[in-house]
């Protein structure tokens, strides 16, 4: 019978206990230093009128973007039609160099997609940045003011008392009805 085998699962179940115990005994003082509260942050975002112009400036910017990577899609849609039409009357070193040139125009549109989006991703950071920020600045402030510590999203939340929902604070906050 091997003795240390069996003593280190006892240890480790004790010691685990004692843990517990002393996070169980040290979370309710804790607790009653914290004050919690909880926001819908999506509707708040919803209900701002900057947000509403942010989106019709997104669509925009993505049609835009849309209409100028459908221009370089027919583009390189023509190209490979060019080379399946001409392909089987080309001699083996023009037909390598036709490949080529294509593989080589199909990179160029992957690029000019990724690069697109990227330019998209920037442009929505950029036009909602100011926006989030202001709704977190009426967040810290009537947090600060009622003595909350920490504010969380409302969705992450399983139970939230009624008193601790700061969301209709904070539309009142930014003069939102």
């Amino acid at each position: 019978m091997n003795f240390s085998s069996k003593f280190i699962p006892v240890s480790r179940n004790i010691m685990m206990a004692a843990v517990l115990g002393v996070v169980m005994t040290a979370s309710p003082a804790f607790a009653a230093q914290e004050k919690t509260g909880v926001v819908d942050f999506g509707k708040i975002m919803q209900k701002l009128p900057e947000t509403k112009q942010a989106e019709s400036t997104l669509q925009t910017t993505y049609a835009s973007l849309q209409k100028e990577s459908a221009a370089k899609n027919v583009e390189l849609q023509k190209a490979v039609a060019d080379y399946k039409k001409q392909g089987a009357s080309l001699k083996p070193a023009a037909k390598a160099q036709k490949e080529r040139e294509l593989n080589s125009k199909v990179q160029a549109f992957q690029k000019f997609q990724q690069e697109q989006g990227g330019i998209f991703e920037k442009k929505q950071q950029e036009i909602s940045a100011p926006i989030r920020q202001k709704v977190i600045t009426a967040i810290e402030s009537i947090a600060q003011k009622e003595g909350f510590t920490v504010v969380l999203e409302k969705n992450a939340a399983h139970y939230v008392a009624p008193e601790n929902d700061l969301t209709f604070k904070v539309l009142d906050k930014l003069n939102i009805k």
